[in-house]
């Protein structure tokens, strides 16, 4: 067998995969929201929903470290709303509190138990590579009127 087309199924599972877990956000948001009767309890439902997706996306490409940090928001979003709405915040207070409270939760645990992750994003959006100069690149000059005779 081609190993080369055998590496390249769970790229492309993964890849087909994006928009299906999209509609499964949508639809978790409409139901949410519909039985919540609240829009942001809704919007905190498609942003964990779409958390979930892409763990799931990295799980399957075997990037584990990588998945466990994309679990960590929505698993912290989703304890820390059901956390404020027990303690009497209301429902769209809580939703939104979840979702800035499970960002600064997210890092500090990864900083805590999970390895540095790589630095890879920009890598596709460098303009340098396109051939576009920069600062770097650009001869200092000095420009000076002549007159004219």
């Amino acid at each position: 067998m081609n190993e080369r087309a055998f590496a390249f199924r769970p790229w492309l599972l993964t890849a087909l995969l994006g928009p299906v877990f999209f509609a499964v956000a949508i639809t978790a948001a409409v139901i949410v929201g519909d039985r919540s009767g609240s829009f942001f309890v809704g919007l905190l439902a498609f942003l964990v929903a779409l958390g979930v997706g892409r763990a799931v996306r990295r799980l399957l490409r075997g990037r584990f470290v990588d998945a466990v940090y994309e679990t960590l928001w929505p698993a912290t979003a989703t304890g820390l709303a059901i956390l404020f709405t027990e303690i009497g915040l209301a429902e769209w207070a809580s939703a939104i509190v979840a979702v800035v409270a499970a960002g600064v939760v997210k890092n500090a645990l990864a900083a805590a138990f999970l390895p540095p992750r790589l630095r890879t994003r920009g890598r596709w959006t460098r303009v340098e590579r396109w051939g576009v100069p920069r600062l770097d690149d650009v001869v200092e000059v000095r420009w000076t009127r002549r007159e004219l005779r």
